[in-house]
């Protein structure tokens, strides 16, 4: 990939394994970037973060000019071979058209009537793991329910066996690395991954499944609207898709809201303010930092020239605090008009296929919590892991939990 090139001032460069981007100073560190001009920065392996909302917009709306990587985000870790390449090079998070729009097509059944149908489960899901807590004592709410909750939803989703989401719970971190260190790691774990979604494809194309998304997908590889080697990336993407942002949004969430008082007083008051509280938590902490592109033409971004070739960090973390498009946005209020104007999803025809998903799953799950939650109190202070997901190691929590009603 080429190098930005201009005739304005040098960008501004930062280190994205910094632990100030990565942990809980990340949005005072994105702030003083994005105030500067131009609103620009490079990182180390050479990427430009775009820092603004309306810029952040735009080149996701913009699909022609700033293309999906394809394999071009693990090139520049290091990686042009192997399982973790492999996945890269066929996943739909990463395709361009007309190859992701076969693709697209082929998981349409992930939309929003799909989620719907699932809100009963998702209601009975979420009691049930909370009835797995201790009536008064402490759990780490992190793995015991903002994990496991979405987890299961997908694995019942694509009909694979609930005892086998200890095993996701395992791979799932480490299957895209956060930098150049975790790329042997991420090749095996994607060497694993690929084994068992291929394994679960073979089982399905033996004995398939009315309503399945899973046997779908095999009938739309057997009709060559996708390939085989499509079809087991694009159901390892799903299961990944598929819980990735709620995990995090649920643990976060439930941070924030404990953190802002408040806020939960208010939720307690008015149930009606849950979707728009979950959009809050997407907008406020973000899941996912950012999303890559790599430029096809030179193109001119805040008075910057910048090369075909060279890779673009669209910074939905940044954007979504932008005051420019945010009243106030370090203040976390879950009556913001405009909420649902955050970009954790993306935009276009690139917006991630389990949004719909996730906007469903988060205010029930939180609705469950306050419902059940007679107390709630932090054991011990939570740190950020490592990782592509923006995600806490352990939350541990002191609870006293009601007894489900059942009337």
């Amino acid at each position: 990939m080429s190098s930005p090139h201009s005739t304005a001032p040098s960008l501004s460069r930062f280190d994205f394994l910094d632990p100030r981007f990565t942990g809980a100073q990340r949005y005072e560190f994105l702030n003083e970037l994005r105030e500067e001009a131009p609103s620009l920065a490079v990182d180390q392996f050479g990427r430009v973060s775009v820092l603004r909302y309306a810029d952040v917009r735009s080149c996701f709306l913009d699909h022609q000019r700033f293309r999906n990587v394809e394999t071009g985000l693990v090139a520049s870790l290091g990686c042009t071979e192997g399982p973790l390449f492999d996945w890269q090079s066929h996943a739909l998070i990463v395709q361009n058209p007309p190859r992701h729009t076969a693709m697209r097509q082929a998981i349409r059944a992930i939309n929003g009537r799909l989620a719907r149908k699932l809100v009963p489960v998702v209601h009975d899901s979420a009691h049930a793991l909370i009835d797995a807590f201790p009536e008064d004592g402490v759990v780490d709410f992190a793995k015991a329910f903002a994990f496991t909750l979405p987890v299961s939803v997908v694995m019942g989703l694509l009909h694979l066996p609930e005892s086998d989401t200890p095993l996701i719970a395992e791979l799932s971190p480490q299957t895209h690395p956060a930098g150049p260190d975790a790329v042997e790691i991420s090749q095996q774990v994607n060497a694993h991954f690929r084994a068992y979604v291929e394994e679960r494809i073979e089982e399905r194309r033996a004995r398939p499944l009315d309503d399945d998304i899973l046997s779908d997908l095999v009938v739309a590889q057997d009709s060559n609207m996708i390939t085989s080697d499509e079809l087991w990336a694009t159901v390892q993407t799903l299961i990944l898709a598929g819980h990735e942002t709620t995990s995090s949004a649920l643990a976060i969430g439930l941070h924030l809201l404990l953190n802002n008082r408040d806020q939960t007083n208010a939720l307690n008051a008015d149930r009606s303010l849950l979707p728009n509280a979950a959009e809050e938590i997407l907008r406020f902490d973000s899941p996912v930092e950012s999303m890559t592109r790599v430029l096809a033409e030179e193109v001119g971004l805040q008075g910057v020239a910048l090369s075909p070739g060279t890779l673009i960090s669209l910074c939905i973390a940044s954007a979504n605090r932008d005051p420019r498009e945010f009243a106030a946005p370090d203040v976390f209020n879950i009556r913001r008009s405009n909420a649902r104007s955050q970009l954790s999803f993306g935009v276009g025809i690139h917006r991630c296929t389990g949004a719909p998903l996730a906007q469903m799953e988060l205010p029930i799950a939180l609705g469950v919590l306050f419902d059940r939650l007679e107390s709630v109190e932090f054991d011990a202070v939570p740190s950020y892991a490592p990782g592509f997901f923006r995600q806490f190691e352990t939350l541990r929590l002191g609870v006293r939990l009601r007894p489900r009603d059942t009337s």
